[in-house]
């Protein structure tokens, strides 16, 4: 389906493989994407169908078949140059990577359902607030009886929070890229799917993101006279105290965890 920057997105991502290295074609911030494949991966178990969504260029897949035993893995992806890296890397005969939209799921997409369905800032790229419920949705199809869908996604109520802050201080707001609309942490809440039902919102990076966006940038604003860096001494203690969770609302990354309907 048709979208807000779908053609522009998809040539945001593949320009990355040409000016980012591996490890930062899908995110700048490579910490952090550390800490987000962790949440996924400390849910999964061996023996299991996983389906993921938004695969890019394959780290999470590795990450995977290093830690587990899984029975099988299908990758997918919108952008055809990632999915072509991704498939370089296949490792079982029972895995696959296969050029995807998301917003053309339906029952016939495919041909078997998952122990698992997982995420990393893959929904936030559809630029419409109802396709996003419908992906999910539709997504949600395809889980087991005992499935579990884990999305690692942006919210955008715990952004409005961390701008809250910001404010109080001189700080400029934060806004989501051009190929990005973040969640709705309450429309999920009160969303009535068909296929699966919301379980849990974990707000794993609140600490982290109450430091480098509150703290350190008010520290480099009025103390340093410069600009936030990944590089920091103290974006490197946010990470440090990252999952502890001293604080809640402020997780601008999530995990939200569906459980199939029955």
């Amino acid at each position: 389906m048709d979208y807000k920057f779908k053609q522009e997105n998809y040539n945001f991502w593949a320009g990355r493989i040409k000016t980012k290295p591996p490890e930062q074609i899908c995110t700048n911030d490579v910490e952090l994407a550390v800490l987000e494949a962790k949440q996924i991966l400390s849910k999964l178990r061996d023996g299991t169908d996983i389906l993921e969504i938004g695969c890019g260029n394959g780290l999470l897949y590795e990450d995977i078949r290093n830690q587990y035993r899984v029975k099988g893995y299908l990758g997918t992806d919108f952008v055809k140059e990632l999915i072509d890296i991704c498939k370089n890397k296949i490792r079982n005969k029972n895995d696959e990577f296969r050029q995807l939209d998301m917003t053309e799921v339906n029952p016939e997409t495919f041909d078997k359902k998952f122990d698992f369905i997982i995420s990393r800032r893959a929904i936030q790229n559809v630029i419409d607030k109802e396709l996003q419920l419908e992906v999910i949705d539709n997504l949600g199809y395809f889980l087991q009886e005992s499935g579990l869908m884990i999305l690692v996604e942006s919210s955008q109520t715990a952004q409005d929070r961390i701008n809250l802050e910001r404010d109080k201080y001189g700080l400029n707001p934060l806004t989501p890229p051009f190929h990005n609309l973040f969640l709705d942490d309450d429309r999920l809440k009160n969303q009535k799917f068909e296929n699966v039902k919301l379980i849990e919102i974990s707000p794993f990076s609140s600490d982290f993101y109450f430091i480098t966006r509150i703290i350190y940038s008010r520290y480099a604003k009025e103390f340093l006279g410069e600009s936030p860096t990944y590089e920091h001494p103290l974006q490197k203690i946010a990470l440090s105290m990252s999952e502890k969770t001293s604080t809640s609302v402020y997780s601008q990354i999530k995990t939200y965890v569906f459980q199939k309907t029955l």
